[in-house]
This record gives structure tokens, sequence and C-alpha cells, in this order.
């Protein structure tokens, strides 16, 4: 592990001190990245309230699709354990699921708390290239459907259930024959799973699913599964949601935590010139910010990331999870989950680099 002042290397103390002095003469600092584990993001939210700064770990499409619909509406979900016992009915939507450890877990599974021993699961897959090679040897229905047109599919499922007449010669991709068959397993479902990956749905998409599974609900008892492919942004969005009350992104310009998808997303704010100072941190993976950020820059991420311009200060970090223990997010598992270190090697982590700058803030501050 190395730390840097521009292109000089230096003791890491050194460095957060150069950082510390950096962020404390900021009007408006922005605290961003692509994710972080449990205690790096209590970290992050420290140094926010401390400083006023704003935070954006909202990078991955995805996730900012999913906390769009959370956010206006709400989310009943399951889990993948109480899937992988229970649905006797899964219907999955979108590619991106077979790349899923989760749904591999459900799908080698029997539902045994839904039907007993001798239960059998219905596995349908609505993708517009459902051939994946991961779930070739699994048993399922496939119907290459067209998920930019998911609204009008399950419009088309739901007349379907109420046994509309259908007039679907190709809509979507599918034909009035897998409107009924999908729906007709979906109806008689004992308990029915929908799985989808956010990054296949825009906002409105994944609002329509909600709006779906709430309708279903109302003849048997079905509910959704969304599977988070990025767990260093989804753990940062559950630490910032129970700390404030708000996922990011935030703004602490007022001396308080407040909300906007727009006014703190971190590449419209460089683009502006709304922030003056930017704090980076990818623990996670050598990867620079993707927006222009021509402002002072104090850099955490893994050895070898790339700048286009070198950060005033670069700290490299060692990796959470594999070079020290951490709590984060899983992606197999769907949920929080604590991890020993891997190596033991001794290299600092983001959230102790962090609590170094954030004590030396306050030294500067009193």
């Amino acid at each position: 592990m190395a730390a840097f002042i521009g292109k000089k290397e230096v003791p890491v103390e050194a460095a957060v001190i150069r950082a510390s002095e950096l962020l404390a003469a900021c009007r408006m600092p922005l605290l961003a990245g692509l994710g972080a584990d449990v205690d790096g993001m209590r970290a992050v939210l420290r140094i926010a309230a401390q400083l006023g700064a704003n935070v954006d770990f909202c990078r991955d499409s995805g996730s900012t699709q999913l906390l769009r619909t959370v956010i206006d509406r709400g989310l009943i979900f399951t889990t993948p354990r109480e899937t992988r016992a229970r649905a006797d009915v899964l219907l999955m939507i979108g590619p991106s699921v077979a790349r899923s450890e989760a749904i591999i877990d459900v799908l080698e599974g029997q539902p045994v708390l839904s039907a007993g021993d001798s239960a059998r699961r219905d596995v349908l897959w609505l993708s517009p290239a459902a051939n994946s090679d991961e779930l070739a040897r699994f048993d399922m229905l496939v119907a290459e459907a067209e998920l930019s047109g998911i609204h009008g599919i399950l419009a088309m499922l739901s007349a379907a259930m109420r046994s509309r007449p259908l007039e679907a010669t190709g809509f979507g991709g599918l034909y009035r024959q897998d409107y009924e068959e999908v729906a007709g397993r979906l109806i008689t479902a004992r308990f029915g799973v929908i799985a989808f990956a956010p990054e296949d749905l825009d906002a409105l998409a994944i609002e329509a699913l909600v709006a779906f599974a709430d309708k279903l609900g109302t003849s048997t008892r079905v509910t959704l599964l969304p599977l988070i492919t990025d767990p260093g942004g989804h753990t940062a969005a559950m630490v910032s949601t129970w700390t404030t009350g708000f996922p990011p992104r935030l703004g602490f310009g007022r001396g308080y935590p407040e909300f906007d998808l727009w006014r703190f997303d971190a590449e419209r704010l460089t683009r502006s010139g709304e922030c003056d100072g930017l704090l980076w941190l990818s623990p996670f993976a050598a990867t620079a910010p993707a927006f222009k950020a021509d402002m002072p820059t104090i850099a955490l991420t893994q050895p070898g990331t790339t700048f286009t311009r070198t950060p005033d200060v670069l700290i490299e970090t060692g990796l959470p999870g594999a070079d020290a223990p951490t709590v984060m997010f899983s992606s197999r598992h769907q949920a929080l989950m604590s991890t020993a270190a891997a190596t033991g090697a001794p290299y600092p982590t983001p959230a102790a680099i962090l609590s170094m700058l954030l004590q030396q803030t306050e030294t500067q501050a009193a």
C-alpha cells in the first residue's frame, strides 16, 4: 500500500493531513464512489455531516431505478432462501437474473415448505436472451420477450388472468398461448415469486412490475425478488437509509441530511461547478470517476487505478473482505453478511483511513 501527494509518495499520515486541509478549504465538497462496506459508509456519512458535504454512491443505474420505485411507492419483497423453500412458481424477468448466484441457489432447491418433499417448482423466464449456459441445465419454460415492451406484456398477462380476449400476435415477442400459459401458472401458485435484476428495467418498468404483483396478490400469494448485483452500492444505500432516513444521494449543506436524486448527482454537481472538492472512494475496484472532476481530488482506491488527472491526494486501500474483515451486502444471499479477512494483509481499510481523516478535520475545526 502507498500514499501520494501529487506524484510524490508520502506516509499515510501526511496524506491524511493534506486531504483534511483540502477538504477544509472547500465551500461544498463532494463525497462519491462506487460503494463501501458498512464501516466505510458510516465514516463517509460522519465526514459529510462534519463538512456539510454532498454524498453520491448511486453510480449503478439498476440500484438507482430500484431506489426510485421504493421511494415513490414502496416494495414488498422476499429473500432467496424463502424463495428456494416456498416458491412453487418462479417467474424470472430479464437476462441479468442468469448471472445471479442467488438464483442458482434457488433453482437448485425445492419448495418443500409449500408442497412437501415431492414438490415441483414451475419456472418461467421472460428474457430477450434467455439462453444462458448457467441456467441451461434447469427445466423451465422460456419465452423470448422484448423487455422494451414490458409494460404492455404485464398488461396482457393481467388480461389473460381475467380471461379477457387477447389479440397478442407477437406482441412483446410473445403470443396468445405464451400469455395464457404464464398467466395460468401464476394465478394458480401457492407462493409465487417474480425475480428481476433492476439493471434490466427502467424505473417505470419496475413500478409497473410492482403494480402487477400487487394486483396478482389479490387473487393468490405472490411477492417480488429484486436481485442486487452491486453489493458495494447497495451496502452504502442501506447504511445511509438507516442512519439518515434517506439513501444516497444526499446533501448536508444546510446542517441536516436532504435527499434528491437530481440535485445531488455527482456528475451533475461536477459539471455545473456547484462542488469544489471531491473525495472519491472505490475500495472494491481500481476505478476512477467516470465524470470529469477538475477540482481538488482525494482518492481512496485500489492500487493500479488510472486517473485522467492525477489526484491531489491518493491513498491505496486494503480490500474489505479480503485484506480485512467486513460487513456488507452479499449478492449470493441478498442480505448483509459478515466476512472474515481472507489474507490478513496489513493494509488499512477505507473505514480506517476515513476515520483518521474525520479525526483530523475535527481537530482542525476545533
